[in-house]
């Protein structure tokens, strides 16, 4: 976590996640009630041009305060994730040693470990070698590969490391506070998307699947395995820039343009497909240097983020991928019925909720 309240509240039946995105904020108040989960109630605002890019100022701090007043819950305490233009994750590799120890050791001498300071930065650190072994054990033959991991464990321990820079998270947490909401966590959205994908489908095993999470000026692009993380890249492009391109095209006003997006006629799916392809190459060499790396071999591609709501703008990321891509709309596995007349439109949301709901489902008991 880049934040966690040091006093920890128990486990919980009822949680608040907010999302933080480049364009809109979200809050989600997620129920558990026995085996199943309920969305609760939901909001959503779409910011003013500036003030979500570094979390600053009181107008953000106003949106906040808005967004959560538009919910009929009191709770205040909320679990947060960010997409901040900092956001970074990468992989690395340490002496074998209990995790406390690498995060000291990060923390101590970020640059010796992964080659550029980040002295600068929260930084947050998952173990993949005890998931991501004991799961690629499971995909290929047993012994061998469990002697291999043996082996490499004796030596080494694989971590992935995520962070953003202090200042934006500590202004993130002040915006937060001067709204009256109380973070008991921060965290990256593309470690949010992973948790919700691994409670929305705990049926997939054995098989590697990329999971896409398109925000709107950002995109994660994660590997899992029995939803255990192999990879996972950050690429600095989202639905902003298919909209930016619309406008250079066409001449258009920002919100002109975004209308244009979402209608989706005929001459501007010509434009998505030459907006789209610097993420479509991104998401093609990812998938050629893991399954050459790994030797497994990619299943399945989910996307979820606002722009996964757009059946057309999938269909020309596949196309261009070369691989089938699928919208995950994780609100389809919970319950939504009391939501009664606006079912429909709560579920055509749900690509765009996974990050405020995966910042709270670890956290339902």
């Amino acid at each position: 976590m880049l934040f966690r309240r040091n006093k920890q509240r128990n486990k919980c039946d009822v949680a608040l996640g907010i999302d933080l995105g480049a364009s809109q904020i979200k809050a989600a108040v997620v129920r558990r009630q026995k085996d199943k989960l309920e969305l609760v109630e939901y909001a959503v605002r779409s910011l003013p041009v500036g003030p979500a890019k570094a979390y600053k100022g009181p107008e953000f701090a106003t949106e906040l305060q808005q967004l959560v007043d538009g919910l009929k819950t009191s709770e205040r305490h909320a679990f947060v994730t960010i997409s901040c233009s900092s956001a970074m994750v990468c992989q690395a590799e340490f002496p074998a040693a209990p995790l406390a120890e690498i995060k000291s050791a990060l923390k101590l001498n970020s640059s010796g470990y992964l080659r550029r300071d980040f002295s600068a930065y929260y930084l947050d650190v998952f173990e993949l070698k005890k998931g991501a072994e004991e799961a690629k054990g499971k995909a290929k033959d047993k012994d061998k590969a469990k002697d291999s991991a043996k082996t490499k464990d004796s030596a080494k321990s694989s971590v992935l490391v995520g962070g953003a820079t202090k200042e934006e998270v500590d202004a993130c947490r002040d915006a937060l506070e001067a709204a009256k909401i109380k973070p008991e966590v921060i965290e990256l959205a593309a470690v949010s998307v992973i948790n919700a994908f691994q409670v929305g489908h705990p049926e997939i095993k054995d098989e590697v699947v990329v999971l896409i999470d398109i925000g709107a000026c950002m995109t994660s692009i994660n590997f899992l395995l029995n939803g255990v993380p192999l990879i996972t890249r950050i690429m600095h492009f989202g639905g902003a820039q298919l909209s930016d391109y619309i406008g250079q095209v066409l001449v258009l006003k920002p919100n002109e343009a975004e209308d244009e997006k979402r209608k989706m006629s005929g001459p501007i799916q010509e434009l998505v497909k030459t907006a789209i392809s610097p993420l479509a190459r991104e998401i093609r060499s990812s998938i050629d240097f893991f399954e050459r790396q790994h030797d497994l071999h990619v299943r399945q591609i989910y996307a979820c983020g606002g722009s996964a709501s757009s059946p057309q703008i999938l269909a020309i990321l596949g196309e261009a991928v070369g691989a089938h891509v699928e919208c995950w709309n994780l609100i389809e596995t919970f319950d939504v019925s009391h939501f009664n007349g606006e079912t429909q439109r709560v579920l055509a949301l749900g690509p765009s909720l996974a990050a405020a709901v995966g910042a709270v489902v670890p956290q339902l008991s």
